[in-house]
């Protein structure tokens, strides 16, 4: 072997195992989309219309705190959120409810009032489709990710690296059932829609929930 045959064959392995070496780091699922890390805390504002004989309209604050975690029944590791509700930062937190979630290599599952939702199916990557009630008897619901990584903008708060998840959107002369929740990355869910109208001899039924992520961090 020449000379420059050995310093071009040198070059090719140095490169061969520099490639090899950097590839898991360049593999990004999208975990960080779904944090499951105990004590991390969100609280959001949720501003709630009812519509009936008469529109009601509610504005209460959701705390969800990622608390203990356990292995479920089917052997992953899982973690309890508990769920607090206040109607303004005066007064004090009160326990809600308990749900639980889990993130697993494929995906991103949360038990909400003892039903099983797929919230994100990983990796996460544009116009991905999954059914979102895959565990749950609801019928199914197309999930899709959309503007993975762009920006956006709630209120005074940014967040740089989002992706929105489009869950429902079926909308006609009688039926408006539109629902989605934008995550950020290291953080979570920053925002949530669920509209679920019907209109009947001109009479609007049903409800609208808004949630909007106001602060969030770690209790000690």
């Amino acid at each position: 072997m020449t000379f420059r045959n050995l310093i071009l064959t040198a070059l090719a392995l140095t490169a061969l195992f520099s490639c090899k070496k950097s590839d898991p780091a360049e593999i990004d699922l999208g975990y960080t989309f779904f944090p499951n890390t105990a004590r991390a805390f969100i609280i959001y504002r949720v501003d709630s219309t009812s519509y009936g004989i008469s529109e009601e309209e509610f504005q209460f604050q959701i705390k969800e705190l990622l608390a203990n975690e356990f292995v479920d029944g089917q052997g992953d590791a899982a973690i309890l959120v508990e769920r607090y509700k206040r109607l303004n930062s005066s007064e004090e937190w009160v326990l809600q409810n308990v749900w639980v979630q889990k993130r697993t290599p494929t995906a991103a599952e949360r038990v909400e009032d003892n039903v099983r939702y797929v919230k994100m199916a990983f990796p996460v990557v544009e116009a991905k489709t999954w059914n979102g009630n895959a565990y749950n008897t609801l019928g199914e619901w197309e999930y899709t990710f959309e503007n993975v990584d762009k920006p956006t903008e709630l209120g005074i708060q940014v967040f740089s690296k989002t992706v929105k998840v489009n869950q429902r959107n079926n909308v006609n002369l009688v039926d408006q059932e539109i629902a989605y929740e934008i995550y950020a990355r290291n953080v979570g869910m920053v925002y949530k829609r669920f509209t679920d109208l019907n209109t009947q001899l001109g009479q609007v039924s049903g409800v609208e929930v808004i949630m909007t992520a106001l602060t969030f961090g770690y209790e000690l």
